[in-house]
């Protein structure tokens, strides 16, 4: 698959050397700027192992036989097809080259369903899999025609450069399906979307949702977070929901759409993390979004099935709330939060499982009322 070209040897941890099929320079230009735009959440926040070197994945391979793989937010994949496509590389291009190097020379899988299926479900099937096709050439192209578009010695990928496509685990997938959370991180984005268009103060605003997610008995941490940043006085609203209040109400929709599927990614990122002893399988998540990957590293401290997960979640969510509002409102935010935790916690149908029907509905009206609103 790898042709020739220029390569270095990296000494392994066992008595041997590995070809490594991109020149020395280019691969430590790549690293770094990885390293600088800092793309990668790994899980190991406490341990010693750096997303950022290639000699740390082969290290484990060797050493270990850990399997790695990336799993690929859309952003990359959208440039990396946006190159084939004749594109102009911008400095995002590049690094979504860059990420492809490191996968590539790491000998790492490559998961890209979630932008797929995003794909799927708002364009059609048939568009996802001509993605996924295109994507498995560039995924067989030799990284050295990577890695110099991504230190800039190169501005395009020939065609005849590219690599044959290959058949993965993906291609029998329904991408029209929808994925697990896609339906809860869809209905907490449009409620989120209904109280920042709401005339309510930003603790009013928090305070509805806490009711909202009580109400429905439905509690996901990633959106409590992501609602936290976007009502926070403080918060950086204008890069969530694009459009929001954008006179074409399809635009505002849009918008609320991607910001789910922002959640749908991290979800199975942390689904990921979950299934790690029992897949034997280290997934890294890789993105050029770093708001995606600041909830997914808040998320690292806490899993929704684990033995101390109440717990954590508590710590997680005073640490968020007292950070975004102040010591004040912080803590009557938080103990609103607990509150509504504790009576979750003796609800006789906590455990309920929502219904499709049900889903709909709420998505419906939220819906509805975004549609409603007048710019």
């Amino acid at each position: 698959m790898l042709g020739k070209s220029k390569q270095n040897l990296s000494q392994s941890a066992m008595e041997g050397l590995i070809w490594i099929p991109v020149d020395n320079a280019s691969l430590e230009v790549v690293e770094k700027m990885l390293h600088g735009r800092d793309v990668f959440t790994s899980g190991f926040k406490n341990l010693d192992f750096n997303p950022y070197k290639a000699a740390a994945y082969l290290r484990e391979r060797y050493t270990h036989k850990t399997q790695f793989v990336f799993r690929y937010d859309r952003n990359i994949l959208t440039r990396l097809k946006g190159l084939v496509r004749g594109e102009n590389p911008t400095d995002q291009h590049r690094m979504a080259c860059a990420i492809q190097v490191l996968a590539q020379v790491s000998e790492a899988e490559i998961e890209p369903n979630i932008g797929l299926y995003e794909l799927g479900t708002g364009t059609s099937a048939v568009d996802a899999q001509r993605e996924l096709a295109v994507f498995r050439r560039i995924d067989n192209t030799h990284p050295q025609i990577l890695a110099d578009i991504a230190t800039g010695l190169s501005n395009s990928i020939d065609h005849g450069d590219l690599g044959e496509a290959s058949v993965g685990p993906e291609t029998a997938a329904n991408f029209e399906a929808v994925p697990d959370r896609w339906r809860a991180s869809y209905s907490a984005c449009l409620k989120i979307a209904t109280l920042e268009l709401a005339q309510l103060t930003p603790e009013e605003k928090l305070l509805e949702l806490l009711r909202w997610f009580e109400e429905g008995l439905c509690f996901l941490a990633p959106s409590i977070i992501l609602a936290n940043r976007y009502l926070a006085p403080n918060a950086h609203r204008k890069r969530l929901f694009k459009g929001l209040r954008s006179k074409n109400r399809d635009r505002a929709l849009a918008g609320i759409r991607n910001a789910a599927w922002d959640l749908t990614f991290i979800y199975a990122w942390m689904g990921d993390l979950r299934a790690m002893h029992a897949s034997g399988r280290i997934v890294i998540m890789a993105s050029l979004d770093k708001g995606l990957h600041s909830i997914a590293r808040k998320m690292m401290v806490v899993g929704e099935d684990d033995e101390h997960s109440e717990i954590s979640q508590e710590r997680l969510l005073e640490d968020e709330y007292l950070t975004s509002w102040g010591p004040v409102q912080g803590k009557r935010v938080l103990d609103a939060y607990l509150a509504t935790q504790a009576r979750r916690a003796t609800h006789p149908e906590k455990r309920r499982e929502l219904t499709i029907e049900y889903t709909n509905n709420v998505e419906r009206e939220l819906e509805e009322e975004i549609r409603k609103f007048k710019p």
